[in-house]
């Protein structure tokens, strides 16, 4: 599922509502807690209430489950839940004895209201149950669901009677008429519906709604049936005869509940206008009008002797009312909406959570009390951060904007514009003087935190940016995207460093390890995984959750990772071992989010189900061994001379074997060989390295018995390719016993650090010589990042090349000493003759670039032989391909003819107009095959070469051996 589309993928996870859901205050923490959680932040989103028949209990419908009141105190008494299933609508049987409740997965739960005990589950519906009643007579229970059915059952026994069909949209309400004989149903059909409880048969259809009805109510006085909906009318009807008896008008909205009190004298109505009406039902007029909910009012309902009216709204509140004067008694807060985002501040003393309520909060993390509200956001938060340091606060959702928080005063600093579109993650740097935040525009954006200036745009994914984290050096920036992969960034440059692909769907959370080594992302693929960030290769795939995974977190020493998703479990990894340790069960809806508390094993997570559960942990007591190279770090040796390091074991157990995965950095190293270390007993066999690229595979296994404690498993011997800083990781350790039991461990990676080099000093040898120079050549034109870069302006020219002949091998003025040994064979005197005339039109006067100059001049005059000579070829004896070499004085044209020991011409070889230069390697020499004209192969013996430049001839012999 891709992230942007999730809103429309919650309402199908959770059910299509008929209403806008949206709130915040204290709850109950510890009330019918699930196992392993220690407190509940939130007691979920308000869907209807009930007095029950006798106005002792108030049960209030929530997310989470059936919370029962004792109506003398309004406290709370019970939580009715089961199997974590949210619970839509309930009904009390007529003797109260019972409580049901409706489901989003079409089961029916019923409960002992007097014991909160489960009795028994009713199923046959296939979709939500929007309405459920008990008849008077207490023997039988309709529901009503999204199945478009109608069902009637014996709750007593769990039978189920009779299938009522007729309705072609959401069946929203059902309701019996006083003598239990009629049952009424409604429909987003737009129908009202009439059975025969008896029969089953379909008395009457009722059309004079011209929108979805959302409820329905008989008269407890003469049998009229109120029926409303989302055209915002009250109707009235002679069930008898099914026709209209009269028209309500008065909200301004859609009415979500009607209720008769107890004498029949007046309805209640609750509408999306944020009122409730009250209604005469002889004269139809509206009495008054009971104001002040701050949202829509979805559910009213009268106690038994009609005195009182409960009421329950979007913005989270349950509110009991004076049914006679309208004055409000008591305000029943903590209800919530969808809560998207959770952390805890740098000690753990402080949970902060955002929801689609448009405000965050912050808790006590011990007591559950409510703190305080920030309230600026215009529309959903996606997500919120605290800085290291706990004293701001950092905010992002759907109005497109960050918000910048002082945690303490719950002032905004800053507020920080420049996305197009929502805004789905925020993060602080280590150091919090710059913010990271991830949106829908498809942008991931660094500011200053201090101004709110945007310091760099990270444009490459496609589609939505789902994502970001800061690795905890803050050097760089990570982000997760719908095109399914995880991007990493220069914070200082703002330069791409390298794509993360192996996701097969948007990655909707990315997290680094605490040392900053391993990335973990999750995805709607429904898969954690771990990430080496060094060469951005996958470690290990976690593949256990069964559904979208939606968030991760790393505990404070990255052994540990939490993840969440929309199965609704937090699960809890050993990022050694691979191994999922523990699964939390117990929110009633898809988990958006999770943190660890920085100082104890609580993890906690928030839910589409409105609330946070904080969870305990129990951290696992496996003892690792811990694998790292030695010496580290080392300073890189000098290119072409070899770096040899030892893969050291600790605290090992008793082993026989082993194997690991080895990765380094191919532009600075090259590998040579493996050898067996001493920690296997004598004998043990070294399984062949598997070589691939920049990574190595070792293993070794003992025959003759096993070894415990410290030692060396192996000897890795490197080639330095350049003298730079690096880093070489271990990955893939697997141990086993004699018995084949697999054990894990800890990793450390090796550190190699680069030389202090004199500018100039290119392989690392200590001197700046022509084989630096050299180095400047082979990579001349070079962009980017690159070693023989000395200046450091990303381009390998002419300036890099004069700053290393300035550097030439002593500090005094004197003349560099070059001699025919010492030049490389890689150069020529034309390459040095561009150089110099390069250096030249560049017109420098600084010294040192002068220096430069003069050395480059030196190195052209050693570089231009005094007179034209043909050397001895190599090999010699030779068989069958030769070298000739030669040095030109001046350009000439220059031809070899090879002649056999009796004068017989065998070949000739035309090289072309030729610059004067030493031409003495096998790139610039003349060379010969060792065949004729014809292409023949020539026979063993004596053969005498000659080379004709311009005036200049000279004859040579050489021999064939075969």
């Amino acid at each position: 599922m891709k992230k942007s589309y999730i809103l429309f993928i919650l309402s199908l996870l959770l059910l299509p509502t008929f209403y806008q859901s949206t709130t915040y205050a204290q709850t109950e923490m510890h009330l019918s807690l699930p196992d392993d959680a220690t407190a509940r932040l939130g007691k979920g989103r308000l869907h209807e209430i009930k007095f029950s028949p006798d106005g002792t209990r108030l049960a209030v419908v929530s997310s989470i489950g059936i919370w029962l009141y004792d109506t003398s105190s309004n406290t709370e008494i019970s939580l009715l839940t089961k199997d974590n299933i949210e619970i839509f609508r309930t009904a009390f049987s007529d003797d109260g004895a019972t409580i049901a409740g409706g489901s989003v997965d079409g089961t029916i739960y019923l409960w002992n209201t007097a014991t909160g005990t489960f009795q028994r589950k009713l199923t046959g519906h296939t979709d939500v149950v929007y309405s459920i009643a008990f008849s008077p007579d207490g023997t039988t229970l309709a529901s009503g669901a999204a199945d478009t059915t109608v069902r009637l059952w014996n709750y007593t026994t769990g039978e189920h009677l009779r299938e009522l069909t007729g309705h072609f949209g959401y069946v929203t309400a059902v309701a019996f008429s006083e003598s239990g004989a009629t049952l009424a149903s409604a429909s987003s059909d737009t129908s009202v519906q009439l059975w025969d409880v008896a029969t089953g048969e379909q008395q009457h259809i009722l059309l004079e709604h011209d929108d979805a009805v959302y409820t329905l109510a008989f008269s407890p006085s003469d049998g009229t049936l109120a029926s409303s909906g989302a055209d915002g009318t009250i109707r009235l009807w002679y069930p008898a005869f099914g026709v209209i008896k009269q028209t309500l008008p008065g909200h301004d909205a859609p009415v979500y509940s009607i209720a008769y009190s107890p004498n029949g004298a007046t309805i209640s109505s609750a509408s999306a206008d944020g009122t409730i009406l009250l209604w005469d039902t002889v004269n139809g007029q509206s009495q008054q009008a009971l104001i002040g909910h701050t949202n829509s009012v979805i559910s009213v309902d009268y106690n038994n002797t009609g005195g009182t009216i409960a009421s329950a709204s979007a913005d989270g509140t349950v509110r009991i009312w004076d049914a006679v004067f309208g004055g409000q008694r008591q305000v029943i807060a903590g209800y919530s909406n969808y809560i998207l985002g959770v952390t805890f501040n740098h000690n753990g003393t402080i949970i902060a959570t955002s929801g689609s309520d448009n405000e965050i909060n912050f808790w006590n993390a011990t007591t559950g009390e409510h703190q305080q509200r920030l309230a600026e956001h215009t529309d959903w938060i996606w997500d919120i951060n605290f800085s290291a340091d706990g004293n701001k606060l950092i905010s992002g959702g759907d109005d497109n904007i960050l918000r910048l928080w002082n945690s303490t005063t719950g002032e905004v600093l800053e507020t920080f514009n420049g996305h197009s579109s929502r805004v789905w993650s925020v993060a602080f740097s280590p150091d919090g003087s710059k913010i990271a935040s991830a949106s829908a525009d498809g942008t991931a954006i660094l500011w200053d935190s201090t101004n709110g200036e945007i310091i760099h745009t990270y444009t490459g994914h496609i589609f939505s940016v789902l994502s970001v984290a800061f690795s905890p050096d803050g050097n760089m920036v990570v982000s997760g995207g719908e095109d399914g992969t995880a991007q990493l960034w220069d914070v200082l440059s703002g330069e791409h460093i390298q794509t993360l692909e192996g996701h097969t769907d948007a990655v909707g959370s990315v997290q680094f390890s605490p040392n900053g080594n391993v990335l973990a992302t999750s995805s709607d693929d429904g898969t954690v995984r771990l990430w080496d960030v060094i060469f951005g290769v996958e470690l290990q795939n976690f593949t256990e959750h069964t559904g979208l995974v939606w968030s991760v977190d790393f505990n404070e020493n990255g052994e540990l990772l939490a993840s969440g998703g929309s199965d609704g479990t937090v699960r809890l990894w050993d990022t050694i071992s691979g191994q999922n340790i523990q699964t939390f069960t117990g929110h009633a809806g898809p988990v958006l989010d999770v943190d660890f508390n920085p100082v104890d094993n609580t993890i906690a997570s928030s839910s589409t189900d409105g609330t946070v559960l904080l969870w305990n942990y129990t951290p696992p007591m496996t003892s690792y061994a811990t694998v790292r190279l030695s010496p580290s770090p080392v300073e890189s040796a000098a290119i072409g001379e070899q770096l040899t390091l030892s893969l050291e074991i600790e605290d090992a157990g008793s082993l026989v074997g082993y194997q690991a995965t080895i990765r380094y950095d191919a532009s600075a190293l090259n590998y040579v060989e493996t050898a067996i270390g001493d920690f296997l007993p004598t004998g043990a066999y070294a399984i062949p390295t598997i070589i691939d690229e920049n990574t190595i595979t070792i293993a070794a296994v003992s025959f003759s018995g096993a070894s415990i404690g410290n030692g060396t498993l192996a000897t890795l011997t490197f080639e330095s390719v350049a003298p730079k800083a690096s880093s070489i990781t271990i990955s893939n350790v697997r141990m086993t016993d004699s018995a084949g039991n697999v054990s894990y461990a800890r990793v450390q990676l090796g550190s190699i650090v680069a030389p202090m080099l004199q500018q100039g000093d290119l392989n690392g040898d200590g001197v700046v010589n022509i084989q630096d120079l050299t180095i400047v050549a082979s990579n001349f034109g070079t962009e980017g990042e690159n070693h023989a870069d000395v200046n450091g302006d990303e381009i390998v020219d002419i300036v890099d090349l004069t700053l290393v002949a300035a550097a030439f091998s002593d500090t005094s003025n004197s003349s560099p000493a070059f001699s025919q040994n010492s030049l490389s064979a890689s150069l020529s005197r034309t390459d040095v003759q561009n150089w110099l005339d390069a250096a030249n039109k560049l017109n420098l006067t600084d010294p040192t670039m002068q220096r430069g100059i003069f050395v480059l001049t030196q190195l052209l005059q050693a570089l231009t032989p005094q007179k034209t000579a043909l050397l001895s070829n190599f090999p010699n004896p030779f068989n069958p391909e030769t070298w000739i070499p030669y040095h030109l004085a001046q350009p000439a044209d220059v031809t070899l003819t090879i002649h056999s020991a009796k004068g017989q011409l065998i070949r000739t070889i035309t090289l072309g107009h030729k610059p004067a230069g030493l031409y003495e390697n096998k790139g610039s020499a003349a060379y010969w095959d060792g065949k004729n004209e014809l292409g023949e192969t020539v026979a063993s013996g004596v053969y005498y070469y000659t080379l004709t430049a311009g005036q200049f001839n000279a004859t040579r012999k050489m021999l064939i051996l075969k």
